[in-house]
């Protein structure tokens, strides 16, 4: 959250890409573990970057 209260857009796309995954593992289980495991990679990949 930024200092004044408000949500960053990066938390909100954040958020929106986490709703879908969570959506998309319920809907189709096999799909949701690629996207998860994606998930995961990429934001380990985003802490070694930074």
């Amino acid at each position: 959250m930024n200092n004044d209260g408000q949500i960053s857009l990066r938390m909100a796309i954040l958020l929106i890409v986490g709703g879908i995954t969570v959506y998309v593992s319920i809907q189709h289980p096999a799909i949701g573990v690629a996207i998860g495991i994606g998930v995961v990679v990429m934001t380990l990949a985003n802490q070694l970057i930074k």
